[in-house]
């Protein structure tokens, strides 16, 4: 496998796009009930957990950035085989592969449980996991590109949403938010850390890097992308806490969705069917992203065709969410998840970019040595 990658140009995509990708990536089906994990641990005080994670999160994505920018143009999958070299570097790829893998069941399936839950009770689950299979299938045989036309869509979908939760202002009683520090620190900090799989998915950046045209800007675009997300956290996270009081909160398995519930039109009483129908969106590009990751790893180390592994991968997916059965096997498989990516996605990569960084010291040094014993 070649540590460099270069796409055609019909594949690349400008920087700015990537504002769309990683909002599109960090903020999936999590959002609507990450409020009740946090205030678990951390109380009144999860808001500051939100803003200590996000704040960890920006710094993150800063070295992520400049460790990618060491590279003409490659991925995480041609960055571990350059420093690990072959064998490991390709058991490290083939982890993530896997962990994507599980991420696209867990998604695939938290939507069914919410599709059945909430609006059709009756229906099967392979119908509505072989409805998202049609689709990633469709969209996912248009390469890249389509994808990040689908993380556009996906945007808008993300605003609509959080202005309807903007409703539930003038019910807020912002004294529950009060006293500030209610917590020890110790807990405030283990809430950040339950946050984790909430905040994952920004580190995309290291599979989609090549694909950037403008590799300059980024750094700004992955920034602001990231800080929107964040702000939708932290806004959501606050409205939650003003609007539920404590026992609320913790009965409340999907609070999100209980707020959108006091909006009433005239055409629907039920505002969250349209909200719900809406996410499909938003989910099936979160089983792209994350398809297109493993099928991309099968394209880097074995030059395998991307559209028969996503058919191969997708499938199995599929087959994996229809045989879980039972919210228990779900809340299993969501803290597996929650625990490997806050390896994988928050502390692995912290590591990595420091191999790296000290890796690029170290040959610098090895090539001006060189060039001083040669002259």
């Amino acid at each position: 496998m070649k540590v460099l990658s270069y796409p055609p140009k019909n594949s690349q995509i400008h920087a700015y796009l990537l504002f769309f990708f990683i909002c599109n990536v960090q903020i999936g089906i999590g959002i609507f009930s990450f409020q009740r994990y946090v205030f678990q641990i951390a109380k009144h005080d999860a808001w500051i957990s939100v803003i200590i994670a996000c704040l960890y999160a920006h710094v993150l994505l800063w070295l992520i950035v400049r460790m990618l920018s060491k590279y003409e143009s490659t991925d995480l999958y041609g960055i571990h085989f350059d420093m690990f070299g072959k064998y490991i570097g390709t058991l490290f790829n083939c982890i993530y592969m896997l962990y994507y893998l599980f991420v696209t069941i867990l998604i695939m399936r938290s939507y069914v449980v919410v599709v059945q839950v909430w609006m059709f009770p009756d229906m099967s689950s392979w119908l509505i996991g072989l409805l998202l299979v049609s689709l990633t299938i469709y969209a996912g045989f248009g390469g890249i590109r389509v994808i990040v036309g689908m993380c556009l869509l996906g945007f808008v979908v993300i605003l609509i949403t959080v202005f309807f939760c903007l409703a539930t202002l003038k019910y807020a009683i912002w004294t529950q938010l009060l006293p500030v520090m209610e917590s020890s620190v110790m807990d405030i900090l283990k809430g950040s850390f339950r946050m984790s799989f909430t905040l994952a998915g920004f580190e995309f950046i290291m599979l989609i890097y090549p694909y950037v045209r403008n590799k300059e800007r980024t750094m700004l675009h992955s920034q602001l992308s990231l800080l929107f997300g964040n702000v939708v956290y932290l806004s959501i996270m606050i409205l939650s806490l003003v609007y539920f009081s404590s026992s609320q909160l913790i009965r409340s398995i999907w609070p999100t969705f209980n707020m959108l519930k006091i909006l009433k039109f005239p055409f629907t009483e039920r505002l969250e069917f349209i909200v719900i129908s809406m996410w499909m969106l938003m989910v099936l590009t979160g089983i792209l992203i994350n398809t297109w990751a493993i099928t991309r790893g099968f394209k880097r180390m074995w030059n395998s065709n991307q559209k028969v592994m996503l058919l191969v991968v997708i499938f199995l997916a599929f087959g994996v969410t229809v045989m879980m059965e039972g919210r228990k096997n779900i809340e299993r498989l969501s803290h597996l998840i929650g625990g490997s990516s806050a390896v994988l996605s928050l502390l692995y990569p912290l590591l990595l970019s420091l191999i790296v960084m000290i890796v690029f010291k170290v040959r610098e040094r090895k090539r001006t040595s060189k060039g001083g014993d040669t002259s």
